[in-house]
């Protein structure tokens, strides 16, 4: 329900009617005037406003519970500090055009604080902004699912099903904001959404409201006559009315003679073209300048068949608006109908050079009467192309030449002239004052290094609480807004390599190596993020300097030993990793990895050798059990096989892996039944497992069941489509449900995979 015009609008002033008047002049500029008039005051040394002040103050507060040792307040405060000026950041690179630019900012706030209901409005206003009305939409209704008493959430929900034209539910939600945060902007539109819906009583109640609070202004009432031209015919009564009674408030208020001319084309069609002319010509007297009131003057001189008068408003109309392309196309159509063709072309062409649109009424038209005024002067190929372009202009729209708007009998050809934005669409870009444009700029400039610093510092806060993954995304972070920063890097690198992101941590590691070779805590770091990327030949020039190091440590020295094994130095690589054995016959890793080598050279009788000396000295050992378990499958042991699986598998149950492993194992050993349950424990958790499928569908053919063998195998080839094996089985699988035309192609399948690995593909096939 609405409330009364107090309640409604005690806090608006008259400043504020005037400046909705003019709907371009935006909260953009406020906004990085307010933005910029921090930064100023910053230089000198005044009061800089409460929000940035506060900002600021988070900041500060964080550094100060860090060098006290307060970590947890520290990464609370630096937190907010980021989402503020992330927010911050984004408003105003919103405000400055670039909504790409904002758009990820906001989404770098939310991940901080997923949560913050007034950043999750804020970015649904851009998105709305954007015209991505999907993404507003579900933002902001999710926002009210947690919040349905946000009144900035409910005032955007409307806005956003006023432009889906949902205006049932933009009703329900602009009355709500309305009676929780009563505005002028919302009002208007609700009163503009109740004219939609053809409830003019309520629209006559909020506008009273507005005029009783606003004052009987020429200008309120030229605003309510704009809201009820958005209701259609039915409303332009209520239209002209208004507009009436703004020239009655005053006379000589700008284009309030051109609505009122519009108003009544738009109710009365041709039949108000003597009526809407001597309103055109009564405000020239006030606006001698405005290029619509020429052209529509003009528009009405060439469908009375003045073609004198119609020249020459349209000429002036051309030359007010140089960039308008419709003047232009009038012209063209009087000089063809005149004969002069020369000048109809050069109008013509110049309106489509003018034109940024490929289905617009006016430009269709123009195609259709340049292309007869080139047939006319003998260019038969070039006007017939002018007349196809016409006639696909004329299709996508979908309506004759003649056609008019849904309710409104002024026709497409004048909706150049209507000077009110479209409610519900977005204004054009807004131009931003230069000085205001580098006060901006200059301003988040300055905020860069701050954002950098909390980034990294925040990274500091998670590294020294082992989380390392999260560490590794802040010390990203402050990369991306200071590059340059002191120890990013060897934070950065030497994080993602304890959260084991090993090839994130390999660029920032070579970075910070660069410019400190002799850290060896890096160059360790980095040589085993090599190794562990599979790039041996750079894990072996990283050690290369510290090759003393490297045999001082087990781990390191295994990297390298494992390394000349992969790039080719076997028996060097070989000779090490025992050596290492013998230094520390106890270490059950130097066994375990001395294995892997050896398993790697498919040597896996000496593999288990040094997996079981492993594992005697430390049974607890989940992936030895486990790569003892492969080397026995090897090796032709499956029975044994399953008890170093089984082992593997109970001090990880959620390996899948050792599960599939342990299946296969567990078939060979003919203990089938318990083979087939871990196998689909494995399929549930690990959807693309290809081989799982392919184990599954042989145990179900065995069984005969040949359509749940038909299903799996197909999963997997869908998997694995480069699985030979699979394509073969899948074919004995068809062949086995009669399906012999799938069987084979399954084995043509089959038989290109093979020959492709055999290096064979381009031997032809026998008949």
């Amino acid at each position: 329900m609405l409330r009364s015009r107090n309640l409604f609008f005690a806090r608006h002033s008259q400043e504020r009617l005037r400046r909705f008047s003019d709907r371009r002049c935006a909260f953009a500029v406020v906004l990085l005037c307010s933005i910029c008039s921090g930064q100023v005051a910053a230089h000198k040394e005044g009061p800089k406003p409460a929000a940035q002040d506060q900002v600021q103050q988070h900041y500060e507060a964080a550094r100060t519970f860090q060098l006290t040792g307060d970590n947890e307040r520290a990464a609370t405060e630096y937190k907010t500090f980021l989402v503020e000026a992330l927010r911050i950041s984004a408003k105003a690179n919103a405000g400055l055009g670039d909504r790409e630019k904002a758009a990820a900012l906001f989404e770098e706030a939310q991940k901080l604080a997923p949560d913050n209901s007034q950043l999750a409005v804020e970015f649904a206003q851009l998105r709305f902004q954007q015209d991505n009305l999907p993404a507003a939409r579900s933002a902001t209704e999710r926002v009210l699912a947690s919040s349905p008493d946000n009144a900035p959430a409910h005032s955007l929900l409307g806005q956003i099903l006023f432009a889906q034209k949902d205006y049932k539910g933009a009703r329900e939600q602009l009355e709500q904001a309305v009676a929780a945060a009563p505005s002028f902007d919302l009002a208007y539109l609700l009163g503009i959404t109740y004219i939609k819906l053809d409830d003019f009583q309520r629209a006559r109640l909020v506008f009273d409201d507005m005029i009783g609070s606003f004052g009987d202004t020429a200008q309120m009432h030229m605003m309510v006559a704009r809201a009820y031209r958005e209701g259609g015919w039915e409303a332009l009564d209520n239209a002209v009315k208004e507009l009436k009674l703004a020239i009655i408030r005053d006379g000589r208020v700008a284009h309030a003679h051109f609505m009122l001319a519009m108003a009544y084309i738009d109710r009365d069609g041709e039949s108000a073209f003597q009526q809407a002319a001597s309103e055109l010509e009564t405000e020239l007297k006030i606006s001698p300048d405005d290029a619509r009131t020429h052209y529509l003057l003009g528009y009405i001189a060439l469908k009375q068949h003045d073609n004198t008068k119609a020249e020459s408003e349209l000429v002036r109309a051309a030359q007010l608006d140089p960039k308008n392309p419709d003047p232009l196309v009038y012209l063209g159509q009087i000089y063809s109908d005149l004969d002069r063709n020369a000048e109809a072309e050069a109008a013509l062409r110049k309106a489509l050079t003018l034109s940024s649109s490929q289905s617009d009424y006016l430009i269709g038209r123009a195609h259709y009467i340049l292309g007869r005024v080139l047939l006319k002067t003998g260019k038969k190929e070039e006007g017939e192309r002018e007349l196809v372009a016409s006639q696909v202009i004329r299709d996508k729209m979908n309506r004759p030449d003649n056609a008019r708007d849904t309710k409104l009998k002024s026709g497409p050809e004048l909706a150049s002239v209507s000077h009110e934005e479209e409610v519900g669409q977005q204004a054009a870009p807004i131009q931003i004052p230069q000085e205001a444009r580098a006060q901006t700029l200059s301003f988040l400039e300055q905020l860069k290094p701050a954002i950098a610093d909390s980034y990294n510092n925040l990274g500091v806060i998670q590294a020294g609480r082992k989380d390392f993954a999260t560490a590794s995304e802040s010390f990203r972070k402050a990369g991306e807004w200071n590059p340059s920063l002191e120890t990013l890097d060897r934070n950065w690198g030497l994080a993602a390599f304890y959260a084991k992101n090993y090839q994130e941590a390999i660029t920032p590691l070579t970075r910070q190596l660069q410019k400190q070779p002799d850290d060896l805590k890096v160059r360790a770091a980095l040589g085993l993020s090599f190794f562990m990327s599979q790039n041996y030949k750079a894990t072996l020039e990283t050690f290369e300097p510290i090759r003393q190091e490297v045999e001082g440590d087990p781990g390191l020295d295994y990297a390298y030993s494992e390394s000349l094994v992969k790039s080719g130095d076997f028996d060097e690589g070989i000779r090490r990793l025992k050596s290492l054995a013998e230094k520390d016959p106890n270490s059950a890793e130097v066994h375990m990895l001395l294995g892997s080598a050896l398993a790697d050279q498919h040597e896996y009788e000496s593999a288990l050798e040094e997996y079981r000396k492993s594992l005697a000295i430390d049974p607890n050992q989940q992936q030895t059990h486990y790569l003892a378990g492969l080397a026995l499958i090897h090796t032709g042991n499956p029975k044994e096989a399953v008890e170093e699986l089984r082992s593997a598998l109970k001090l990880d149950p959620s390996d899948t892996s050792a599960k599939y492993h342990l299946a296969f194992s567990l078939i060979q050993a003919q203990q089938k039944p318990e083979a087939e349950k871990l196998l689909r424990e494995v399929i549930q958790q690990d959807p693309n497992r290809a081989d799982a499928y392919y184990e599954m569908g042989k145990l179900q053919l065995e069984e005969g069941d040949t359509k749940g063998a038909v299903q799996s195998l197909e999963a997997g080839i869908k998997a694995n489509p480069g699985a030979d094996y699979i394509h073969y089985q899948l074919a004995m699988a068809y062949r086995r449900d009669s399906r012999t035309a799938d069987a084979q192609r399954e084995i043509k399948l089959y038989q290109e995979l093979k020959d492709r690995q055999r290096g064979r593909a381009d031997v032809p096939q026998a008949n």
